[in-house]
């Protein structure tokens, strides 16, 4: 069974508040006293762990030296232990329990259909499962397993789904939206936290949302249904209101329509809200006049992920073929040609959908193909995101910037551990351009190998050799990020600073009494990632400060220091990347209490110095 389960609030349907009482024109929309009783003293509790994150813990066996033979307690015991801890708070800070066993159940094998039929459609691999258990509609969750590590749920309620089939008067699709959303927020990485930073990232889930739908052959009243019907006007505590909602739905669904290039004039039918079906339906059913709108999108739907996917055999530098302009020519297919969305600063991210887009028609197919199932298959094997572009024009960025607000934008890599790459070529402009994840960055900040490899394409090709020909190139500038990141974990291996410190410290110790030489792969903190909550107190400490023992060069390589406190009184160094605050929700700002995930740096002076890879705003 598992021990530890951690519920990330961020249920789904948003707002998506008991229907019963909406139905019937009664009750309140948010959270009662009643509520507040319940939910007041946990989130007091979390303050000590994690704002929004009720880590729920049966009591811990004591060691043997400790227990006095008393008996271990027994699973039915540590069973009914949890099932009274279990109680979190919603997003919407309404009263939430589950159950333990019910936690504990097999996957729900019709949920999990639902869930592998929309993602073909992403073109993206899963890295979660779904059950079915008594939440009061649908949540996205992280629960720690048995191996003590955190796996990514979608838990949801068979009968707050026949509520939605009854409130709407459709079944299918306004239950896809709402699996749909919850999926967006488990692919882009979100915190899943009622802090600051909530709002953007439900509009990212409700983006995604729609851009899928469209994919699957939803019109825009299917799509909208949901959230049209079940969503409040008013903003909430932590999830905008109805108008903010639909806006966000609606450019996914047209940034969809508008990338399988369906959108000229007259060729999008917006059709209407179907008759109420009562009988249910195995899944959606797209239009007659959406149906072709589907079909050109299947053409590109990735495979479903395994279960224990296997690192993919990764090409390394001597299997890259770089032809010259005098070699042999060779037959190559009919080029495939991409749509970027158009990049605005102000746009809403939204999930990319596939991990190879070309808008000049440069990659040789057989390149092509095989490069977007390497980094589909790496993606599922490494949880890492390596997505290559050609642009047929930078917009008036340079190429890094370029990268950066497509990693942005395209929410490339997940937010919360930051673990993704763009690569961008602008083969009319004749440059090249990366962007790295924070998670990633540091690995690449002595490694001028991807760029180089992308110039060299710039170079073969602006010398007479064929685009096409020579493009094995830029695959070899995506296959050593995929070299070079594979060596990193990306597990939060440590939920809170304490138990991070505690694992350095019992470290330390061993260490000093160790005969042999020093080995980092056993290392049980070194380069490991962990969650911390703290007070940002400098974004620019003093460097002389003996105290602190800021790095200089670890400043100037992965960016600036800045002075974080933890509610302990434990003052610790952030180095923060200079894109981190484009990539994120919120803005960092001196003085506010933040949830953070780092990475350990492995130096041991002063304060605890720690790489910055996101955050969260707590107030």
């Amino acid at each position: 069974m598992k021990r530890y389960v951690l519920l990330c609030a961020s249920v789904a349907a948003a707002s998506l508040l008991p229907l019963q009482s909406q139905a019937a024109g009664a009750g309140n929309l948010w959270a009662t006293p009643q509520d507040k009783a319940i939910c007041d003293p946990i989130f007091s509790r979390l303050q000590q762990s994690e704002r929004g994150t009720l880590v729920a813990q049966a009591e811990p066996a004591k060691p043997a030296s400790e227990s006095k033979g008393k008996d271990q307690p027994s699973e039915e015991e540590l069973t009914t232990q949890l099932s009274a801890m279990l109680q979190a708070c919603s997003y919407d800070g309404k009263a939430l329990t589950v159950k333990a066993a019910a936690m504990d159940g097999a996957a729900d094998l019709e949920g999990k259909a639902a869930i592998d039929r929309i993602m073909r459609f992403t073109g993206l691999p899963q890295n979660f499962t779904i059950m079915e258990t008594d939440v009061p509609n649908a949540a996205a969750m992280v629960v720690i397993g048995n191996d003590g590590f955190p796996k990514r749920v979608i838990a949801y309620s068979r009968d707050f789904m026949r509520q939605v089939t009854k409130a709407t008067g459709e079944d299918g699709w306004p239950g896809t939206s709402i699996l749909a959303h919850e999926i967006g927020h488990h692919l882009s990485g979100h915190t899943l936290m009622p802090g600051g930073s909530q709002p953007p990232t439900e509009l990212e889930a409700d983006k995604f949302s729609g851009f899928v739908l469209f994919k699957m052959g939803a019109t825009l009243p299917h799509a909208e249904k949901a959230i049209a019907t079940l969503i409040p006007a008013t903003d909430g505590p932590t999830h905008p209101g109805r108008a903010k909602r639909l806006k966000a739905l609606q450019a996914g669904w047209l940034q969809s329509c508008e990338q399988q290039q369906q959108c000229e004039a007259g060729a999008v039918v917006a059709g209407s809200t179907p008759a109420s079906q009562t009988a249910p339906q195995p899944e959606p059913q797209p239009d007659p006049q959406t149906a072709a709108t589907a079909a050109g999108s299947r053409q590109t739907l990735a495979a479903p992920q395994v279960a224990n996917a296997a690192m993919p055999d990764i090409p390394g530098p001597g299997d890259i073929e770089i032809p010259n302009a005098k070699s042999p020519a060779k037959t190559i297919g009919p080029a495939v040609i991409d749509r970027l969305p158009p990049l605005q600063a102000d746009a809403t991210s939204s999930k990319f959908d596939r991990f190879v887009y070309d808008e000049v028609g440069i990659f040789d197919p057989a390149v092509r193909d095989k490069l977007q199932q390497t980094a589909f298959a790496f993606a599922a094997a490494a949880n890492v995101e390596v997505v290559t572009v050609v642009t047929k024009d930078l917009r008036g960025r340079t190429p890094d910037q370029f990268a950066l607000d497509v990693m942005r934008q395209m929410r490339v890599g997940k937010m919360d551990v930051g673990n993704g790459a763009v690569l961008v070529i602008a083969p009319n402009q004749k440059q090249v351009g990366l962007a790295f994840g924070p998670g990633l960055k540091v690995l690449f900040e002595n490694d001028p190998s991807p760029r180089k490899r992308l110039d060299d394409f710039i170079k073969i090709a602006d010398g007479g050799g064929d685009p096409q020909r020579v493009s094995s190139t830029i695959a070899g500038a995506a296959y050593r990020v995929m070299n070079q990141a594979k060596t990193q974990d990306w597990v939060i291996r440590y939920p809170d600073f304490a138990a991070y410190r505690a694992a350095d410290q019992r470290n330390s110790q061993d260490r000093s009494k160790a005969t042999g030489s020093y080995d980092a792969s056993k290392d049980p903190v070194a380069n490991k990632l962990l969650r911390l909550e703290a007070t940002l107190i400098d974004t620019t400490p003093d460097i002389n400060d003996r105290t602190l023992m800021v790095n200089a060069p670890r400043a100037r390589q992965v960016g600036p220091a800045m002075w974080a406190r933890t509610p302990e009184g434990q003052d610790v160094v952030l180095y923060v990347s200079r894109d981190l605050s484009e990539l994120m929700p919120v803005p960092l700002e001196q003085g506010r209490r933040y949830s953070f995930i780092a990475r350990d740096t492995i130096l041991r002076t002063g304060a605890p110095q720690l790489d910055l890879i996101s955050y969260d705003l707590l107030e």
